[in-house]
């Protein structure tokens, strides 16, 4: 009897630990990582996957620059000029080496910025853009407000120690978030190595990336490295797999890289999104009445997804309601809206959107001219015989008052 109490109880352990680790494996630990803050963001949603100590105020360091490069690229031109300074070519830690006088293009500037993480090139920029590092700062600062980075305050455009320059690792996710919306940002935070023109330094052209994280960590797309002694090593990583990116933050850690891989693997291995809509790919492509097309795409306006855990249920579907598409069509008009549904629960509406004008064609414009102008025809016609019927009854009450008196 004994021994058969014994054999059950082996049996429900060995139940008990299978199941224990059929739960682990659905539900991994989350990463232990040695950074005093990080966090870990869909890119899309911005839901927050992991967080350490993420709201605590922390030196950014050279993830500064996230914000000189958004700047740059929303108030300059393609191809506008920088000129360095005096003062610009004296800042400490100035990886572009530039000369007073040296000129630089916009492209080479951000590739030089961001790629060496160039103190001088951003305090270059900072100069040209508003003049002094001080009115820039405001402008970063504006921006972090804007951007909803409320624990944020810059004083520099390079991230070099101050006690008052200061950001945490969710406002930088934020920042990182926004930033990657523009096209030659993401195209240059990618760039594991680049040759730039110079007007002075012609020997020194080759800028390699200081973020070793590209090279070693698959699906790698950015963003930004940096560290000080006060700061610690921080970074803003992110990476992209099977069209899902997510973006990791760390910072005051003794090895960056492999924190931000940490989190990044935790967040891939432990969840999946559930995508409704993408702005980037077409709904529904509708029939077009009238028009010098005969189709048009649909977008949805905004991204709409879901972040679930991998362990969790998860039967989506979509709902499309249209209008008839009649010519003429304006970009960017309300064609219809998409509704996403998980597990029958209603999770969000989107809007469809024309992905391009649409002119009537000559059939169409000449039917509607001139069954505007018969409409016209048809309420003049109208109108004249009211006024005219109206009239014949008044004439005649004048005329039976006027016959009793006379």
């Amino acid at each position: 009897m004994r021994g058969a109490v014994s054999r059950n109880t082996v049996r429900i352990l060995c139940a008990v630990a299978v199941l224990s680790g059929t739960s682990a494996l659905a539900r991994p630990s989350p990463p232990v990582v040695d950074a005093q803050s990080a966090v870990l963001v869909d890119a899309v949603s911005g839901k927050v996957l992991y967080e350490k100590a993420c709201r605590v105020r922390r030196l950014p360091a050279s993830t500064t620059k996230m914000m000189t490069a958004i700047l740059v690229i929303e108030h300059c031109k393609p191809g506008e000029v920088f000129q360095a300074s005096p003062r610009a070519s004296q800042t400490p830690h100035g990886n572009l080496h530039l000369k007073p006088g040296e000129q630089l293009d916009l492209d080479n500037m951000l590739y030089g910025m961001m790629l060496r993480s160039a103190n001088d090139g951003a305090e270059c920029v900072a100069e040209h853009i508003a003049g002094s590092e001080a009115r820039f700062a405001e402008m970063m600062n504006a921006k972090a407000k804007e951007i909803g980075a409320k624990n944020t305050h810059f004083v520099n455009p390079h991230g070099l120690y101050n006690p008052k320059h200061y950001s945490t690792a969710y406002d930088l996710a934020l920042i990182a978030r926004y930033a990657i919306k523009i096209p030659k940002f993401n195209e240059v935070v990618r760039t594991k190595t680049a040759r730039i023109e110079r007007s002075i330094n012609k020997q020194d052209v080759f800028v390699k990336n200081t973020a070793r994280f590209l090279w070693r960590y698959e699906g790698a797309d950015g963003i930004k490295t940096g560290y000080t002694r006060e700061a610690g090593r921080c970074f803003v990583g992110s990476a992209t797999r099977d069209g899902w990116r997510l973006i990791a933050v760390v910072l005051k850690s003794k090895d960056a890289g492999k924190d931000a891989a940490a989190i990044l693997d935790f967040g891939f291995k432990t969840f999946k999104p559930v995508c409704y809509a993408k702005t980037t790919e077409p709904a529904k492509t509708l029939l077009v009445s009238g028009g010098v097309y005969r189709t048009v795409d649909v977008m949805p306006s905004r991204d709409l997804a879901l972040i679930l855990r991998k362990s969790d249920p998860a039967q989506a579907r979509t709902e499309v309601a249209i209008r008839r598409a009649v010519a003429p069509i304006e970009k960017g008009e309300k064609l219809g809206t998409l509704t996403g549904y998980l597990n029958g629960r209603k999770v969000g509406v989107v809007d469809l959107v024309a992905v391009e004008s649409v002119d009537r064609n000559l059939a169409a414009t000449i039917w509607f001219y001139v069954r505007s102008t018969l409409a016209v025809t048809v309420i003049l016609f109208a109108g004249i015989i009211t006024y005219g019927t109206q009239a014949a009854k008044i004439a005649r009450r004048r005329r039976r008052g006027v016959a009793p008196r006379s």
